[in-house]
């Protein structure tokens, strides 16, 4: 008995300094310093594969997030770069114009009509003349430059499909593009600025990581935010023979807009209870 205790004590005393300390460093950021928690260098997770033969049903829809509601938050802030995330303006801008890793840029939803790098820079940062005062009708004394930022952005538009998969038996959203809506420097209109064609952004998406209120040491980065939907949004169109917006058809009447949104939403959610068989 008594050998026993020796050595539980001896167990006690020992053990500790057995046991290899975390060395910790300025570098690391965090109290874990696992560099692939920071998603640097995450790989794109690949659509599956869809056959035609299986979708029985599918409907396009264009939505618009508010980023004023708390939920889409974490898709505007932080206005401007941290060392460790940066907003979803500054992620599409950067890997657009500096990383060039964002090449399909267009104008229009449809994507027919294609940015380049150049054009875009133009839209993004454009020269205010300033008159004389002195004289309205004389030339410029000079130029003001203005630049849209990421405080300028009110919103994001998704273009999607939403289709059934009779092979997986789901109701699946698959996005096609996403346009930041931005705040005119120069009247209060909004517009969106440019639309990007979802599957060449995702990389550039899940190498960004966004802020999580509820868990600081599991962020989720961009692409993951898209493709789960944590997010909360409107629908403003639907497909339709006339190619006409919500707002064209119930006009002058906000409320009567979002009741039409969510009659749409609403016929989603039967589209996918109508396609089950029991």
């Amino acid at each position: 008995m008594k050998k026993l205790i020796n050595l539980l004590v001896i167990a006690l005393l020992v053990g500790p300094a057995l046991v290899k300390a975390q060395v910790l460093s300025p570098s690391d950021d965090g109290i874990v310093p696992e560099p692939e928690r920071h998603f640097h260098q995450n790989r794109v997770v690949p659509y599956p594969f869809l056959r035609q033969d299986d979708i029985l049903w599918s409907e396009r829809h264009w939505e618009s997030i508010d980023l004023r509601e708390k939920i889409n938050l974490p898709l505007y802030y932080p206005i401007k770069p941290l060392p460790d995330r940066k907003s979803l303006w500054d992620v599409l801008k950067d890997a657009i114009l500096e990383e060039n890793s964002i090449t399909q840029v267009f104008r229009d939803d449809r994507m027919t009509r294609p940015l380049t790098g150049q054009e875009l820079q133009e839209i993004i940062s454009k020269l205010d003349p300033i008159d004389n005062p002195d004289d309205p009708f004389a030339p410029p004394i000079g130029y003001d430059t203005l630049e849209y930022k990421a405080n300028s952005v009110v919103a994001y538009r998704i273009k999607s499909d939403w289709y059934f998969d009779k092979q997986r038996g789901e109701m699946k959203n698959r996005i096609i593009a996403i346009a930041p809506e931005v705040k005119d420097l120069q009247s209060p209109n909004t517009f969106p600025i440019f639309w990007v064609w979802f599957p060449d952004a995702r990389q550039a998406m899940a190498n960004a990581v966004a802020y999580n209120e509820k868990n600081n040491h599991q962020r989720l980065t961009f692409d993951q935010i898209f493709h789960m939907r944590k997010f909360s949004s409107t629908i403003y169109k639907e497909d339709n023979m006339y190619d006409r917006e919500i707002a064209e058809y119930k006009q002058n009447n906000s409320m009567n807009q979002l009741l039409e949104a969510s009659r749409i939403r609403e016929e989603l959610r039967n589209a996918e209870h109508d396609m089950w068989t029991f």
